[in-house]
């Protein structure tokens, strides 16, 4: 990767023709203060690369600043909560029958899940870079053509028609 400084200031990456994040002290400390994208810098980290891994998720909110004309953050607090489910199925065996069992997940749970599905979204996605595919991903997910509704949806059928076992979750433990 070769970089191209045009000013003292700025350096432009030669390939993606993006400009290198500076991340400040004030932007490291939010994206680490906030729960909602530490969780989000923790579960895209690989290898223990912290500073990628935040670096691609400030250029990603940067992407959607610049696309979008509209707040990042709140654009991606209500993707992660379009995205997230309320419950899931967990699945038991009461005597040689396995019952699926609903149960409420808790917020960081609830994210986690939305998490997990927006990664392996991005994954299959065809942009270049990660930043870019997460942040396509993100406003996907808050027009409402991404894959992950679907998922979502899928899953609360499921819970649905498993309701009735609830009850055997109660006298099985």
């Amino acid at each position: 990767m070769k970089k191209v400084v045009i000013n003292s200031n700025i350096e432009i990456n030669k390939r993606t023709n993006m400009p290198m994040p500076v991340v400040t002290a004030e932007e490291r400390q939010r994206l680490r203060s906030d729960p909602l994208l530490s969780q989000l810098v923790n579960m895209i980290m690989r290898n223990g690369e912290k500073m990628k891994a935040e670096r691609f998720v400030q250029l990603a909110l940067r992407d959607i600043r610049q696309t979008s004309n509209s707040d990042p953050y709140k654009l991606l607090s209500d993707a992660i909560d379009l995205a997230s489910p309320m419950m899931e199925t967990k699945s038991t065996r009461i005597g040689s029958k396995v019952v699926h069992i609903p149960r409420a997940l808790n917020i960081r749970q609830r994210r986690r899940r939305a998490i997990v599905w927006l990664l392996a979204a991005v994954d299959k996605r065809k942009e270049r870079s990660l930043f870019m595919r997460l942040s396509g991903e993100l406003q996907a997910i808050v027009n409402g053509t991404s894959g992950i509704l679907e998922k979502k949806l899928s899953l609360h059928k499921t819970v649905l028609a498993n309701r009735s076992n609830i009850r055997m979750r109660e006298t099985s433990f």
